[in-house]
């Protein structure tokens, strides 16, 4: 059978994410890796999910086990509309959707949201997950660079103003304002109030997403882009995978009630409702407190890890290497010289049995091939060590090359 012939136009442009194909050569047992930004097993509450699993099929077990409605359960969006209400975000039930992951928020969203050839703004370098969403959906991303203080608005601003004598607008603008997925940049309170004029002025949506929000090592949090939003153009994404658990594939969407209403109908289509059983988990853990508590703990053991990857840079990677110093997250972003390729070096370290994620992947327009991603959430620190050492000699060797070639 040749399926060629037969697929849908956006099928025919989907292509699987670099990034995650590359994870395939990194996640072997013996590989020191420092690509997949994943939390890190080892803080996964093993014992008191344990204890709370077995309360819970006990006392819920048919009823967790069973359908549950599309825009989730009652109990967990109470829950979360009580959150949302406290980070300055007032929300009651109505305005809750429980999705699998954030992921699949980004995913209804542009399914609801982009036409072929609709223009979308994106972060440059930016998440893939939302990347890919976007392109899926025949959608022509408009990558605007990110400095130290997030997404460049002045250039936007500019952007915005070319499109508009073109008789054009955007969408919606994607943006992860916090500790950002891939760079670690977090967006200061300037740069999100001039995001959220420059929306009002034309009129185009902001889809904020925040996984990484509350994994915050130092630094004051900034206000979300949403809590300032009075018009109802701001749409936040949540998910307790970076803050709790991946597995169960809980996530939510803060909206207006009726674009909420719009949502569902396109997860019934998908996948009728999120996973009950890991929705009545999350609920559990979240009405008694854990949840929060587990976060205060997770902040100071990832905080020891990015201690410890930043001092790595410092002490074993040649001058002409530069990196973010991310203030919460899982991730740094390295630079290397204009030129050197990171996927060269990359190539390299595999041999050495180490990895990372060369940042090619997380641009928009084939930029980006002396950058690279490093995630410190998942190895262990004896990993960080090591691995950071080897990489360390192996980035002085290819710059002692690459400096001979350029001479």
């Amino acid at each position: 059978m040749l399926f060629d012939q037969m697929y849908a136009d956006r099928a025919k442009l989907m292509k699987t994410s670099e990034i995650r194909e590359f994870f395939k050569l990194t996640e072997q047992p013996d590989v020191m890796s420092f690509a997949g930004g994943f939390p890190s097993a080892e803080f996964f509450p093993m014992g008191k999910i344990a204890e709370v699993m077995h309360e819970l099929i006990n006392e819920e077990g048919k009823s967790a086990l069973q359908y549950g409605p599309t825009e989730g359960n009652l109990e967990l969006r109470a829950y979360l509309a009580k959150k949302m209400t406290s980070e300055g975000i007032p929300s009651v039930v109505e305005n809750l959707l429980i999705t699998n992951g954030s992921q699949q928020g980004m995913d209804l969203l542009a399914k609801v949201f982009v036409n072929p050839g609709d223009l979308v703004v994106v972060e440059e370098p930016g998440y893939v997950g939302g990347l890919g969403a976007i392109h899926n959906y025949q959608g022509d991303r408009v990558a605007i660079p990110l400095d130290a203080e997030g997404i460049r608005t002045d250039l936007l601003a500019v952007k915005l103003r070319k499109m508009q004598m073109e008789g054009r607008t955007p969408k919606f603008a994607y943006l992860v304002p916090n500790f950002q997925n891939p760079t670690g940049i977090s967006m200061s309170l300037e740069r999100r109030k001039k995001m959220l004029a420059l929306a009002q002025e034309y009129n185009f949506i902001i889809i904020e997403d925040n996984p990484y929000g509350e994994i915050r090592y130092e630094g004051e949090p900034v206000q979300s882009i949403k809590s300032m939003d009075t018009e109802g153009r701001v749409i936040y994404l949540g998910s307790f995978s970076k803050t709790f658990i991946p597995g169960i594939r809980v996530g939510w969407i803060v909206a207006e009630e009726t674009l909420i209403q719009k949502i569902a109908c396109a997860k019934q289509a998908t996948d009728l409702c999120s996973n009950s059983l890991g929705q009545r988990m999350a609920c559990r853990f979240a009405a008694s407190g854990y949840i929060e508590q587990h976060v205060s703990s997770l902040i100071s053991l990832y905080k020891a890890k990015r201690d410890l990857m930043l001092s790595c840079f410092e002490q074993y990677f040649p001058q002409g290497v530069t990196w973010t110093r991310p203030e919460g997250g899982f991730f740094v972003w390295v630079t290397l010289p204009e030129g050197m390729s990171a996927r060269e070096v990359l190539l390299k370290a595999v041999e050495r049995k180490v990895a990372y994620v060369d940042g090619a992947g997380f641009f928009v327009n084939n930029n980006g091939k002396n950058t690279a991603r490093f995630a410190f959430s998942e190895a262990s620190e004896e990993k960080i060590t090591r691995g950071m050492k080897i990489l360390g000699e192996l980035m002085h060797q290819e710059m002692a090359v690459f400096k001979a070639r350029s001479a």
